[in-house]
C-alpha cells in the first residue's frame, strides 16, 4: 500500500504521522510516496483543506479536539478517521493513543528511557512549556504558570510567557530537558471528554511528576500526578517539595494502569485497509 501526505510540507505532521503508521512501514505493507507517484491512499490533517480525488481513499488522522479544531470535510467521506477519542459525527473510526507516537521512538523505547531518567533526581524546581491560547484551559494553565513562578520560578520554553530567552528542543532531546526539573506544567487546552494527549506523558516518561488537568484526568493515577482539580496547587507543592520520600514516590508511579500501546490501533486500522481493499488480510 503505497500512501502519500496530503501536506507534503507541513514536517511535524508528517513525522508524528509517519510514528503512528511505524509498524507498517518496518513491516513493508506500507510504503510513503509523493502525491505525483500513484499513492494507494492519502493521508490528510485537520490543518488544511485537501482535495477528495476520484478513486483516491483519503484517511483523516488528527490529533486535537474536534471542539476546537473541526475537520475541513464531512467525516462521511473518509475511508477512515483516525483520532484521540471519537467524534459525535458517524464515521469509520479509528483511535489510537496520542502519546504513544508523539516522540521518535517507538512507545517500548520510552519505558526505558524512563528508567534511565529515574536513576538522577532532578535538581531543578519546575518547567512549563505552551505555545497556544485555544481553550477553556488556556488561561487557567497560564494564571497558574504564574501563580507558581512567584513562589519559586518556573523555567518557561515555549512561545508564550517564555522567560529563559531559547525554545524547547523536540523529540528525545525535549524528555532530556524535561527531566532536569522535578515538575512540569502541563494541562491539556480543554476539559474535554476522552480527550488526552501527550502532555502528562510527557513529563512522567522524563522522569518528572505532571501538574496537570484536563478531561481525562480522573482515569491517570492520582498518586503519579498532583491533579490541578484537587486542591490548592501550592499547598500540594510545598508538601511534595518538603518531603523527599512523598516526592520520590509520586514520582516513581505508574501514570496509567495498562501501558501505552500501539497494538490496538494497528489491529484496526489494518482490519479497515483489508475492508476497503488497500490490504491483504
Amino acid at each position: 500500500m503505497k500512501i502519500c501526505f496530503s501536506e507534503e510540507d507541513d514536517v511535524n505532521f508528517i513525522q508524528w504521522a509517519a510514528n503512528l503508521l511505524l509498524p507498517f512501514f518496518r513491516e513493508g505493507s506500507i510504503t510513503a510516496v509523493r502525491q505525483t507517484e500513484s499513492p494507494d491512499a492519502m493521508i490528510a490533517s485537520i490543518w488544511r483543506k485537501h482535495e477528495f480525488r476520484s478513486g483516491l481513499p483519503v484517511i483523516l488522522v488528527t490529533n486535537e479536539n474536534w471542539k476546537l479544531f473541526p475537520p475541513h470535510a464531512p467525516l462521511h467521506k473518509y475511508a477512515a478517521v483516525v483520532g484521540i477519542y471519537p467524534p459525535k459525527e458517524r464515521c469509520h473510526f479509528i483511535r489510537f493513543p496520542y502519546a504513544a507516537v508523539h516522540f521518535d521512538v517507538a512507545v517500548e523505547d520510552l519505558y526505558r528511557v524512563r528508567k534511565e531518567f529515574l536513576k538522577d533526581r532532578p535538581s531543578r524546581f519546575c518547567c512549563f512549556v505552551t505555545s497556544g491560547m485555544l481553550g477553556e484551559l488556556a488561561e487557567e494553565r497560564m494564571a497558574l504558570f504564574r501563580r507558581i513562578n512567584s513562589w519559586k520560578r518556573v523555567h518557561s520554553a515555549g512561545k508564550v510567557l517564555n522567560n529563559v530567552q531559547y525554545l524547547a528542543p523536540h523529540g528525545l532531546d525535549f524528555l532530556r530537558w524535561i527531566s532536569r526539573f522535578r515538575f512540569m506544567i502541563c494541562l491539556e487546552n480543554s476539559k474535554e471528554t476522552g480527550y488526552i494527549t501527550e502532555k502528562p506523558f510527557q513529563p512522567w516518561f522524563a522522569g518528572s511528576v505532571p501538574i496537570y488537568d484536563g478531561g481525562c484526568v480522573d482515569e491517570l493515577n492520582p498518586d503519579a500526578i498532583l491533579n490541578v482539580s484537587a486542591g490548592d496547587v501550592l499547598e500540594q507543592l510545598e508538601a511534595l517539595e518538603s518531603q523527599p520520600a512523598l516526592y520520590d514516590a509520586r514520582r516513581h508511579a505508574e501514570l496509567s494502569a495498562v501501558p501505552l500501546s500501539l497494538e490496538p490501533f494497528k489491529r484496526d486500522f489494518k482490519k479497515r485497509m483489508v475492508e476497503i481493499g488497500l490490504m491483504r488480510d
